[in-house]
């Protein structure tokens, strides 16, 4: 067997069933694998891998492995318990409904390293525009020649395909996948396109927040080739992402976001805040009084209504002072 210099996953195993359940999830994940049948060829290829899978047919007969760092794997649970207190290593059991076996083999591709900057926006209060400042996010991202992708989470938003104008454009929507669980393939060039960002919106047709098992695939499937992720949290909890509160600097926005901040699982880490006419506080004060960090300045823009009558994105040429502000709050994202 010839040495592989790319990271790669091994597996040991003489059940189809085991060699196959392991083949699709490494396919999806864009993981290579390698797959013998004995312990002799196991030992050979053991020390190159990034991932070592030992089927519990194979395990079952074997006194111990031949390295450190193995996992035993298979269907049936009483020959995993069985395998996992004589050889004193963890088990993967298949089918994987938990996502264990998603979870080592992005580790080989060092997707677990985060690639994509992943957000969550909320708003503080209704009115503030949450939905436009994601959109205007990703676009601000595609100009800059990144890959993002706005993730629609809010069941009462009406779509985030809306602002965008993007309601008549092919792709999938949450109804197309709100059964996907664990790992899933590509899915980012079957999304709605719009200058250049994805987007992924509730659909009208089947309303409703998608199942938590279908984001976590989703999201895990995005994190993967995207450089952005913004999510348009609309009131959906959620537990695993990095926050930012749309807050209006006024007396009344502030309030109305320190309850909102106050009644989520995770609190926000950032603040952007939103001026105009009627919210003079000044925006680093807001923030402070928040207990947040600054991530950036929105300015109103008389044009954006507009656009959105005409189905416009917020975008581009049509909206100069949005634009320029969304543009700055991106690139602090990254920073």
């Amino acid at each position: 067997m010839e040495a592989d210099t790319q990271p790669h996953a091994l597996l040991c195993a003489r059940d189809p069933r085991v060699i196959e359940a392991v083949e699709v999830s490494a396919a999806a994940l864009a993981v290579d694998l390698v797959v013998v049948h004995d312990a002799e060829a196991a030992a050979e290829a053991w020390p190159r891998a990034a991932l070592r899978l030992v089927g519990a047919d194979v395990a079952a007969r074997w006194a111990g492995l031949p390295g450190s760092g193995g996992h035993v794997t298979g269907t049936d649970a009483v020959e995993l318990a069985r395998c996992s207190a004589r050889l004193g290593v963890p088990v993967v059991p298949l089918p994987d409904e938990a996502g264990r076996l998603a979870a080592l083999l992005t580790a080989v591709a060092g997707a677990d390293r985060g690639d994509a900057t992943v957000v969550a926006v909320a708003a503080g209060s209704g009115g503030l525009g949450a939905s436009t400042l994601v959109a205007g996010l990703v676009l601000a991202a595609a100009r800059r020649g990144r890959r993002a992708a706005a993730v629609d989470l809010d069941p009462a938003g009406g779509g985030l395909d809306l602002v965008v104008g993007a309601e008549a454009v092919p792709g999938y929507r949450w109804s197309d996948l709100a059964k996907a669980r664990g790992e899933l393939g590509e899915i980012w060039e079957s999304l709605p396109r719009v200058g250049g960002a994805a987007f992924l919106a509730v659909s009208r047709e089947a309303p409703g927040a998608p199942p938590q098992a279908a984001v976590d695939a989703v999201l895990g499937a995005l994190r993967r080739v995207c450089d952005l992720v913004v999510i348009d949290a609309g009131s959906t909890p959620l537990d695993g992402e990095r926050h930012l509160l749309l807050v209006g600097s006024d007396v009344r926005s502030i309030a109305a976001a320190q309850m909102r901040a106050d009644s989520v699982p995770r609190a926000p880490v950032g603040a952007i805040l939103r001026t105009g006419r009627g919210r003079g506080i000044p925006p680093a004060m807001a923030a402070r009084s928040l207990g947040l960090g600054l991530v950036g300045v929105l300015r109103d823009d008389r044009t954006l209504p507009r656009l959105a009558e005409l189905g416009l994105p917020p975008s581009g040429l049509g909206s100069r002072r949005f634009s320029r502000d969304v543009t700055r709050i991106e690139a602090a994202l990254h920073g």
